[in-house]
């Protein structure tokens, strides 16, 4: 950290805005200017009513009962989600940077390796709002979105910050959400956590921090989501897939994971969720129980295809209930169907390569006792005169 403060030109103008974010002095009680500032109290009190606001906004007290819609990404997705008789509640929608149609560099609805799409994020986004606006009050949704590359959040967040005008925030929930940490297996995320910080205090405070790790999200009026990398090995047809030809090779979060995300995230923050993967989140139960318990103002958002275990770990953990969204897909029919090649496979490869360890080994034992076997043979069946009974036979 250089100093309490930096400033950069942003839309033109100049704004204070929080680069210095990670800060090792914090953990030996410090503070600094910002977070002492009635301005970042005031964001940190409206973020810290999320969560009942979010519930509120729906007529709910369980955020379990949240219905998804996840990777709506294209028009005609979005139509399906938003149309009449739909039960989905909350979008989840990719930002990418690309183009579509003749557009190009801006931000699009699109999930790597693709940055093309039917679908800006500003269409999208007014989209919603349209709907939200004339639609029975209980149709309303809220948008969790997932940031993909950098270049994507200042023009996105002013966007945001211009459709609310003089209000604090749009008028729905919204999730902020970029990976910004490493997690288990993952790799470096592009983006960095200061940065994501800065950039949704400073341009849209209303939305609900949702970072991961390149392990996984999080949330205000607008909520941030915050996120871990990760891979998945052994990537077959799908999520679930992977996962049922060897269990073992899947790590958990651990509580290194957790204590990265503690030292970077802004002091006196209210409502955070982490989107974490619901299996990965399972194995590391106690990594997820620390975060959960260093601020009672903290959920999660879980994600990924829910094995029945997975779920069973969702519903029926105490320390989870009221604090966790699902944003789940249901195992895919490959998971169960195809991926029984694969694991035969995988399972045939394993057997053989014991079974030749195993015959060599055993060819050097059973070939030192088939020359004695064989010496024994032949003198119970040598004569006393030395002639071979068996040969003379």
């Amino acid at each position: 950290s250089q100093g309490k403060h930096k400033h950069r030109k942003q839309h033109g103008t100049s704004h204070p805005v929080l680069l210095d974010v990670v800060d090792e002095e914090r953990m030996q009680g410090k503070e600094w200017e910002w977070e002492k500032s009635g301005e970042y109290g005031r964001r940190a009190m409206q973020c810290g009513e999320n969560l009942s606001k979010t519930l509120h906004f729906f007529g709910i007290s369980n955020p379990l009962d949240i219905i998804w819609s996840h990777a709506t990404n294209s028009s005609a997705k979005l139509e399906r989600a938003l149309s009449k008789g739909s039960s989905v509640m909350f979008l989840e929608a990719d930002v990418n940077w690309g183009s579509c149609g003749s557009l190009k560099d801006i931000a699009v609805m699109a999930h790597p390796p693709s940055r093309t799409s039917d679908l800006t994020f500003q269409e999208f986004c007014l989209r919603v709002v349209e709907h939200n606006r004339v639609c029975p009050h209980n149709a309303r949704v809220g948008v969790k979105f997932d940031f993909k590359d950098p270049r994507c959040i200042v023009p996105c967040l002013t966007f945001l910050r211009e459709l609310a005008g003089s209000n604090e925030s749009i008028g729905f929930p919204v999730f902020l959400n970029a990976d910004v940490w490493m997690g288990p297996g993952g790799k470096v995320p592009q983006i960095q956590p200061s940065e994501f910080f800065a950039a949704c205090f400073d341009i849209y405070p209303a939305g609900t921090l949702s970072p991961v790790s390149s392990w996984g999200s999080r949330s205000l009026s607008v909520t941030r989501t915050k996120g871990w990398t990760c891979w998945l090995k052994f990537q077959g047809p799908s999520d679930a897939a992977s996962r049922l030809l060897d269990p073992m090779v899947l790590q958990g979060y651990e509580l290194d994971h957790i204590d990265d995300a503690l030292r970077t995230l802004p002091r006196g923050v209210g409502h955070v969720t982490f989107p974490v993967h619901c299996t990965m989140a399972r194995v590391g139960h106690d990594a997820i129980i620390k975060l959960l318990e260093a601020d009672e103002r903290f959920t999660l958002t879980v994600w990924g295809e829910a094995m029945a275990g997975d779920d069973e770990w969702m519903f029926k953990t105490p320390e989870l209930q009221g604090r966790i969204f699902r944003d789940c897909a249901k195992p895919g029919i490959l998971s169960y169907g195809l991926t029984l090649a694969p694991l035969l496979f995988q399972r045939a490869t394993r057997s053989l390569a014991l079974t030749a360890f195993g015959g060599a080994f055993g060819l050097k034992t059973l070939s030192g006792k088939a020359v004695t076997d064989t010496q024994q043979v032949n003198e119970e069946n040598e004569r006393p005169d030395g002639t071979d009974m068996l040969r003379s036979e």
